[in-house]
């Protein structure tokens, strides 16, 4: 696929080096001679398969099993611009939230299931919630809570969110963390150390606690290198966080050894909502005017890139196409930019609106968005729109909020969870709701699954 002609300005960069031959940013999944066996985009999860449970080469550790909770089945919502959408809230407990949120993107297996998060937004005692979709059953069912794998004292403060999003593991595993509900009147102490990572066996049906992987710290940003066997998190100082001056350090979690195998300065370092990960594994992170930092696994060491955004911080981005493209997105103000393989910077033109989740079709030709995530995407009729990626061409697939307006009976309030699945055929979109005849898009959450076929 050939980068196209965007508007601004390319900067080379020996920071970003190219890919090797076999790194296209897909998950790749060991046999047991050792050869590689299927492979799908890395936004997405290969089951172990042919190599079977027991493989000592591609083995997942098991947790504790899932809980379970309530389920409830898809509904048909109709059809929006020809594209067939189906939908349903969440199945939550019944108690008050702070509001029922969800902050994250979740994660497509290759099997059809889709994983995602939301939380009671609570600070003390505060919960969050794993479910999976499953096509077997057109169901999405509760998976297990937070406080059900942690050994929660009452009163200590909770984890209100999952605000990162969930990030594929070599072999299929799932990671997230867990964040605050909010750092107001926060308290360190009891049971609660700072946020927590955790590993989801989707074949086992298990999730694992692995601790807190930076003390006294939120995580609100994670990605992770399938080829490495790394996970990438931005964790921050909830006490910069309530003075607006955030601080705190890059980390990176080896999933072998089961620990931070490294950490940044807590500064320069902004934005904490995204890093981008290129076809190589590199992983790249805000540290302000545009700027971005670093991270090679190969040489476990930070350099600062020498070319700029074309907006002061990351806010999104795409997993790595197939020949190593990655797409992008600012936030102050919100501008699309490509990152090539060779390390280039390119603008591809503003977005609708405030943007802070991205999906890249797999064979790399589009990426899709919502626009106006935080409570107003009803405000323009919440479009599903793709941009072209040689051309950076704008095309409106669908208005969802209509449509699911008059079924559900909520409106949209945005998005920040939007993914493709890996035969590109279907949309997993998460997206915030909030009462007809509010102001407000916030108070409950609801998944769309959108045929794009």
């Amino acid at each position: 696929m050939a980068a196209g002609v965007f508007v601004g300005v390319t900067f080379a960069s020996d920071a970003t080096s190219n890919p090797p031959a076999d790194s296209t940013g897909t998950t790749t999944t060991p046999t047991a001679s050792g050869d590689t066996g299927s492979t799908a985009p890395s936004d997405t999860v290969v089951a172990p398969g042919s190599t079977g449970a027991g493989d000592p080469a591609c083995s997942i550790p098991e947790g504790e099993p899932f809980v379970g909770g309530p389920s409830v089945p898809m509904t048909d919502l109709g059809e929006a611009n020809g594209l067939r959408v189906r939908g349903a809230l969440y199945p939550h407990p019944d108690y008050e939230g702070n509001p029922w949120t969800q902050w994250g993107q979740g994660l497509a297996l290759s099997d059809g299931r889709f994983y995602s998060a939301i939380g009671d937004h609570l600070g003390a005692d505060g919960n969050s919630y794993v479910y999976e979709y499953d096509p077997a059953t057109d169901a999405l069912a509760m998976a297990g809570d937070i406080l059900s794998y942690v050994d929660h004292q009452p009163g200590s403060w909770g984890y209100g969110k999952v605000h990162a999003q969930m990030v594929a593991g070599a072999c299929g595993e799932i990671y997230f963390t867990t964040y605050w509900g909010t750092f107001n009147d926060l308290r360190f102490g009891g049971s609660y150390n700072g946020d927590l990572l955790f590993r989801i066996n989707p074949f086992a049906r298990t999730i694992e606690n692995l601790g807190v992987p930076v003390a006294q710290h939120g995580v609100p940003s994670l990605a992770g290198s399938v080829q490495h066997k790394l996970v990438y998190g931005e964790a921050i100082d909830p006490m910069s966080a309530a003075a607006d001056a955030d601080q705190g350090p890059f980390f990176v979690y080896d999933t072998e050894s089961g620990s931070v195998v490294f950490e940044g300065p807590p500064s320069p370092h902004v934005g904490y909502r995204n890093m981008i990960v290129d076809g190589s594994g590199k992983a790249h992170y805000s540290i302000g005017g545009g700027q971005l930092s670093v991270y090679d696994p190969e040489t476990n060491s930070l350099s600062t890139h020498p070319g700029t955004m074309p907006a002061d911080w990351l806010r999104a981005s795409t997993y790595p196409s197939a020949d190593g493209w990655v797409y992008a997105v600012t936030d102050e103000p919100a501008i699309f930019f490509s990152l090539s393989p060779t390390g280039e910077i390119s603008e591809m033109g503003s977005a609708r609106g405030y943007t802070t989740s991205l999906a890249l079709d797999p064979d790399g030709s589009r990426f899709f968005y919502v626009p106006d995530a935080h409570g107003g995407a009803w405000t323009t009729g919440a479009p599903l729109v793709s941009v072209d990626t040689a051309t950076g061409e704008e095309t409106v697939l669908a208005e969802l909020n209509p449509l699911v307006e008059s079924t559900l009976g909520v409106r949209l309030g945005g998005t920040y969870d939007i993914t493709v699945s890996s035969s590109g055929d279907t949309l997993f979109i998460g997206m915030n709701v909030g009462a007809l005849g509010s102001e407000d898009g916030f108070g409950d959450v609801a998944l769309l699954i959108v045929d794009l076929e």
